[in-house]
């Protein structure tokens, strides 16, 4: 018996957060270097850091679980 269209759509997207993640956490260089000819290394890494923070809160809620209080999740820099 197929799975519901529901849960099928959910898994692709949890599919599509897990590979976004995965890429944020990925050096890529030539922005890098763009970001620091243009001066906006600071401002890079905090979007990227609100990205990160967007989809662990989306894939936490597609899961149904959420971050105890008190406790973070870990930050953009920390995979620098």
């Amino acid at each position: 018996m197929p799975a519901p269209s529901g849960t099928r759509q959910q898994r692709a997207t949890l599919d599509a957060i897990q590979l976004m993640l995965r890429d944020l956490h990925t050096r890529h260089d030539d922005i890098r270097h763009r970001a620091a000819f243009r001066g906006c290394t600071r401002e890079l890494l905090d979007v990227q850091q609100e990205l990160v923070d967007y989809l662990l809160a989306k894939k936490s809620e597609l899961m149904g679980q959420s971050c105890p209080e008190g406790q973070s999740q870990p930050s953009y820099t920390a995979y620098l």
